[in-house]
């Protein structure tokens, strides 16, 4: 699943569209994701569209990524969820091809980690269906990040460089990293 479903405010234009890769990211993203996966969805916030057969549209408004998870597998309680954020261009079929080779079910999600970071990266995780009870629970609780879930549940990690697992969410993010690739 790919979260497309933030306002990008910091970034000022939708950062799905921005083509990292000669096409809109979510595009981008959803090629990549094909050979790995049943189906790929797309996650989006309530009202918004996108031109894509398969979207998962939040439940609730304003819980963010956690909302999206959430409603995923609320969804389809008995599928996991590799769910990727569209503001992460430097993943790539290495990183989805390492993250399902080393995914152990007996763990409840697998996560992409950097080496810089001791956390793990909840965007660029699979989420097994076990962990729809604890979402549900800090949902009640009113705790909605997908990090804290992580960080109390038995989880595999992946360590990745830190470009790996980077987020490009301002406009200054975006032209370092334009100008990082030109060189």
């Amino acid at each position: 699943m790919i979260l497309v479903g933030g306002k990008s405010r910091r970034m000022g234009v939708d950062k799905s569209l921005i083509s990292y890769h000669k096409i809109p990211q979510w595009k981008y993203l959803v090629q990549l994701l094909k050979p790995y996966v049943k189906q790929v969805y797309i996650s989006v916030r309530a009202g918004q569209s996108i031109d894509y057969p398969y979207i998962i549209e939040d439940r609730e408004s304003g819980l963010g990524p956690f909302g999206a998870i959430l409603t995923a597998l609320e969804r389809y309680p008995d599928e996991a969820f590799l769910v990727l954020a569209v503001d992460m261009p430097n993943i790539k079929e290495v990183h989805i091809e390492q993250m399902l080779k080393e995914r152990d079910t007996g763990f409840l999600a697998t996560a992409l980690q950097s080496k810089a970071k001791d956390y793990p990266e909840p965007l660029a995780c699979i989420w097994e269906p076990e962990t729809l009870v604890l979402l549900q629970d800090l949902y009640q609780k009113k705790i909605f990040k997908p990090l804290q879930v992580l960080k109390s549940i038995p989880l595999q990690t992946i360590e990745v460089p830190e470009s790996v697992v980077q987020n490009i969410n301002t406009v200054e993010a975006l032209k370092r990293f334009q100008t990082n690739r030109e060189k």
